[in-house]
């Protein structure tokens, strides 16, 4: 397993445990239609707030170009 699947698992738990913290919140506070708007904003809203987990580290941009490995530096 890479660093960026990981990193993706990571980020997927935590919007699930978001949405499912929304809906024991809804069924908590006995909410009207919570069972579907909560989770969904609580879910949507750690979606948004960890968008930058699974950003590749290397923000060189570019074609990157790989000999053996290693990076090449066209400079």
């Amino acid at each position: 397993m890479t660093d960026r699947e990981r990193r993706a698992w990571l980020r997927f738990l935590i919007v699930v445990a978001a949405a499912a913290l929304g809906e024991t919140l809804g069924f908590w506070q006995r909410l009207p239609s919570s069972d579907l708007l909560l989770p969904l904003f609580f879910g949507g809203a750690a979606f948004y707030l960890t968008a930058g987990m699974t950003a590749p580290r290397d923000r060189s941009g570019g074609n990157v170009r790989y000999w053996r490995g290693r990076k090449i530096d066209d400079e």
